[in-house]
């Protein structure tokens, strides 16, 4: 409890009792009751000094019925060494009448003795004599327990500061302990982590033969608590050593039992960089666990001791350091001198003399530095010396110095002061780096740079870095020239938003969106609306990395494609137009093949029209047969349609669509409208379609012409097979890499393999009437579609003409297009 929250509460308990003598005088209420009422222990005695009543609290603290503690004198309820000056004070209190205050221990139920203030006032009747004594315990032990720590913390302290030997400080810590906590003994062994071995650093109540057998002790987890907690650097508690089965095979129970030591408590004495140091060790003579007082001081006193250790570790370091320090100076490769206030050199290490060439007396010499700096630096290197040598403040430089090999190297001079008590000038201290490798590293970069902004600026490629904690954005050169600004503006989100084209600024607000919440890189196509309103087409992409702090970081490449994009969409009509002469050019092969698909359902239409007239005709009239005939005549009318939709999609000239394709879909249509041709040339067409195939996305005309070039080629390479049947196999499945495979097998004549690089070059043809222009279509339709288009031999006869292309979750992998879908091809 806080000293001044005990005030307060005797103040309060005085004023109570004031007012409870007021209240006895004027008999208004009961004594007893204001006893009681009391919260803190209190006793009533008579003039004389016997106890007469005590309140409830009295009689739980002590734990003793009212008639023992009207024995008090006689019983153990006040410490031995506290008993006599209590009962002196009360004494001479009952013969001057005056109120009296002293600070004793009191012995609690469970056998603890606690620190009370105990004040005793005198009630008084209205003639003044002493009717009773009012006796307040107030409970004082924490804070006497404070200032006694608080006392021994610092004795320890100033020794610690004082320089003492380590072994008095630890020594004092572990008397400390056992003087504050009682009932126990201490003891602090250190680490020699090169072993590891266990050392005794301080043990003054333990027994020697202890000691010793603990001396050069392994530090391992079977050696016992104080093993086990180096190894883990937290406490370990061993309540019992003889009935813990934890402990039964450690080497520290047999030799804590035959010394009458039952309980350790082990803790690591850390440094200020988690090394661990030693131990603190408490041993009991009962089994015991430590209560929270009992480790607040263990806390202070390992604390205290890792001062301790550290200070005596760095002052043997220290002393190590000034034995070591001339051998270090002449042996380190860096150069360093010692001069005097004016500049006159003392001293220098032998690297520096050995890099020259020359002694001592040479560097002392006047005209060193005209001598050995470069011509170009020594008049500059002279008059900042000059002017820098009058100020208490470090300086540096860079200058060329010659070396005995007689070529020239860079090198940056530090300098700094030693000063006096007074603030002025003792000694200066420079060390000379060699920065020859920088200088030559800095020439590189700068050409790098310089070679980098001329790449950019030729290939319209600029660069920037976005550390997405703090928004701060980094532009090349060359960016601020794309985007068309200042290159003194600092750039923002906000600023590079202005001139994103207003179309795509939700895009832009995705795309910043999903770069703050993940870590993934990300690739954007976007357009720039410039000022004079001409519309720019960049593609930029980014890669997510972290900074030396762990922020995110996007560094990206952005590259102003509008060049390409104009020769992309020339390339796309001039494409759409070559596909579109090759769709009809397969119009009129496939003529025969339309008309048969065509006249089929015309026919039915119109003998189901000539039937239906028939019924109606009759007499009586045949309803229901001709509303039957006239369902038949719309279904043959309803096919004939879809035909001719087929055929407009297929052969119509139109711009590229991109959309979701079913591949399974678009195969069917093809092969229906084949059919025909493929019967009158005795092909044999089998499908193996895979289900659920992912769709794709493309063009869907494009798509199809592709399969059904592949289909006819096939077809004419069967057309001279007279032995063995013409089989045609049209096949899709997932294909690796979250791709969709279709293939065209045929049992046809196949092709010579020293050939195959030609087949999808425009103008090659192995037909007698080809053109050689639809391999190459293809091909360029299936590459603008991200995929690709090969053939293998088959095993037997013929050939197999194979695409592959992505998924559509893969094909729009691009920001604004990602969300929509997501479809994945099976592994």
């Amino acid at each position: 409890m806080n000293p001044g929250v005990k005030r307060t509460v005797s103040d309060d308990l005085i004023e109570r009792l004031a007012r409870t003598e007021e209240a006895l005088r004027a008999g208004e209420l009961s004594f007893q009751l204001i006893v009681d009422s009391t919260p803190v222990p209190v006793a009533v005695t008579t003039p004389t000094g016997e106890v007469e009543a005590v309140n409830q609290p009295t009689l739980e603290y002590f734990g003793k019925t009212f008639e023992e503690l009207k024995g008090w004198k006689a019983s153990d309820v006040v410490h031995p060494d506290d008993l006599q000056h209590t009962i002196a004070t009360q004494q001479r209190a009952h013969e001057t009448g005056a109120a009296y205050n002293v600070e004793s221990r009191h012995r609690r139920a469970d056998g603890t003795y606690r620190w009370f203030n105990v004040r005793g006032f005198p009630l008084r009747d209205t003639e003044g004599r002493i009717l009773r004594w009012f006796h307040l315990l107030i409970d004082i032990d924490d804070r006497k327990r404070a200032e006694a720590q608080l006392a021994g913390e610092k004795r320890l302290l100033e020794m610690v500061a004082a320089g003492g030997p380590l072994k008095d400080v630890l020594t004092e810590l572990c008397r400390f302990v056992e003087d504050t906590a009682a009932d126990c003994k201490c003891g602090i062994y250190l680490i020699d982590w090169s072993g590891p071995t266990f050392h005794t650093g301080a043990a003054p109540s333990m027994p020697a033969p202890f000691n010793d057998a603990l001396e050069g002790l392994t530090v391992e987890a079977t050696a016992g608590p104080c093993g086990l907690a180096a190894l883990t650097g937290s406490q370990v508690i061993a309540e019992d050593l003889e009935s813990d089965l934890h402990w039964q095979q450690s080497l520290i129970r047999p030799l804590a039992l035959r010394h009458g030591l039952r309980a350790q408590w082990s803790t690591p004495i850390c440094s200020r960089d988690g090394r661990v140091l030693g131990t603190f060790a408490v041993f009991q003579d009962h089994p015991a666990s430590p209560t929270q007082v009992q480790q607040d001081l263990i806390a202070q006193v390992t604390h205290i001791a890792s001062i301790a250790i550290e200070r005596a570790l760095a002052d043997e370091a220290l002393r190590s350091s000034e034995r070591n320090l001339s051998l270090t100076i002449n042996t380190i490769p860096t150069f360093i001198s010692v001069s005097r206030p004016d500049g006159t050199v003392l001293s220098v290490n032998q690297a520096a003399l050995d890099y020259h060439g020359i002694t001592l007396q040479d560097v002392q010499k006047g005209d060193f530095r005209t001598r050995f700096f470069h011509p170009d630096d020594a008049e500059r290197v002279r008059e900042e010396r000059k002017e820098a040598l009058k100020r208490p403040l470090q300086f540096e430089y860079e200058t060329r110095a010659l070396g005995k090999d007689g070529k020239y190297r860079w090198f940056l001079v530090r300098c700094n002061p030693l000063l006096d008590d007074q603030g002025r000038i003792d000694r200066w201290y420079a060390i000379a780096f060699d920065i020859e490798d920088r200088k030559r590293a800095q020439e590189d970069v700068r050409r790098s740079e310089a070679f980098l902004a001329e790449a950019q600026r030729l290939t319209s490629s600029g660069s920037f870095s976005w550390l997405v904690a703090t928004d701060e954005i980094t532009w090349s050169e060359e960016l601020y020239r794309i985007y068309e600004f200042d290159p003194g503006i600092k750039i923002t989100l906000g600023v590079i938003r202005t001139r994103v084209h207003p179309e795509d600024l939700t895009l832009y607000e995705k795309m910043i969106e999903q770069a703050r919440n993940g870590s993934e890189d990300f690739e954007w196509h976007y357009r720039l609306l410039m000022p004079d309103q001409s519309i720019k087409y960049m593609h930029a992409v980014a890669q997510a990395t972290r900074d030396p702090s762990g922020q995110l970081e996007y560094i990206a490449a952005v590259r102003d494609v509008t060049a390409r994009r104009v020769s992309d969409e020339a390339l796309d009509k001039a494409r759409s137009e070559l596909a579109h002469v090759t769709r009809v050019m397969t119009l009129g092969a496939l003529t025969a093949s339309i008309a048969h698909e065509v006249n089929q359902p015309l026919s039915g239409i119109i003998t189901n029209a000539s039937t239906c007239v028939r019924m109606l005709d009759a007499e009586p009239p045949n309803v229901d047969g001709a509303r039957e005939t006239a369902q038949r005549t719309i279904r043959d009318g309803r096919r004939a349609s879809d035909v001719i939709t087929r055929l407009r999609a297929l052969f119509t000239k139109r711009d590229a669509v991109t959309e979701l394709v079913d591949l399974n879909e678009a195969t069917l249509e093809v092969i229906a409208l084949s059919q025909s041709e493929l019967e009158r040339n005795r092909v044999i067409t089998r499908t193996e379609l895979a289900d659920q195939l992912p769709p794709v996305t493309g063009d869907r005309v494009q798509l199809q012409e592709v399969i059904l070039n592949l289909v006819r080629n096939a077809s004419d390479a069967m057309s001279t097979v007279e032995d063995r049947p013409r089989q045609l196999l049209i096949m899709t499945e997932p294909d690796k890499a979250d791709q969709v495979r279709l293939s065209v097998q045929d049992a046809g004549v196949g092709f010579d393999p020293q050939a195959i690089k030609k087949l999808f070059e425009a103008f090659y043809t192995t037909k007698d009437d080809g053109m050689g222009i639809g391999l190459s279509v293809s091909r360029s339709i299936i590459e603008s579609h991200h995929g690709r288009l090969w053939a293998t031999p088959n095993d037997g006869p013929g050939a197999t003409f194979s695409f592959s292309i992505p998924c559509a979750a893969v094909t729009h992998s691009r920001v604004e297009l990602s969300d929509h879908y997501t479809w994945r091809c099976p592994p």
